[in-house]
């Protein structure tokens, strides 16, 4: 009995419990300008994929990859994050979408408006954000 409720809960509750642990601590991160920024990202990526998608699932596919793309997953950071982060997308996009997808938020944002803190736990108080973000999101060009 015990070991059936420990994985209904590892199977059903722990995967939602992540999502909404880490997207409010992601929302902040990757929405600086709030509300009015999440409702224009909202409103492109409904243009482009016609309006295949709910709210929730764009967002989970925006946070995610958005959040894999600004954030340093070898330096120590929270939990929730990583582990929502390495989850898959609820979204499957067809190839002329995520096309669409990387042209439109390649270099979104530009700058974020957040110093890079110091995790405190460890002696070496390596940073938890990578200090060169905003070079991460600048306009790469490729070969």
């Amino acid at each position: 009995m015990v070991t059936g409720t420990a994985f209904a809960l590892y199977r059903f509750y722990l995967p939602t419990y992540t999502k909404k642990r880490a997207q409010a601590l992601l929302m902040n991160l990757l929405f600086p300008g709030g509300e009015a920024q999440k409702e224009d990202v909202l409103r492109t990526f409904h243009e482009f994929t016609n309006n295949r998608f709910s709210q929730e699932q764009i967002l989970d596919y925006f946070i995610k990859i958005k959040g894999l793309q600004t954030l340093n997953i070898n330096v120590k950071s929270n939990f929730w994050i990583k582990k929502y982060l390495l989850s898959p997308t609820d979204v499957r996009l067809n190839y002329f979408e995520q096309v669409k997808f990387y042209e439109t938020f390649m270099n979104y944002p530009k700058a974020f408006p957040f110093e890079a803190k110091t995790n405190t736990r460890t002696e070496e108080s390596k940073p938890t954000f990578s200090k060169g973000l905003t070079d991460i999101l600048l306009k790469k060009e490729y070969a």
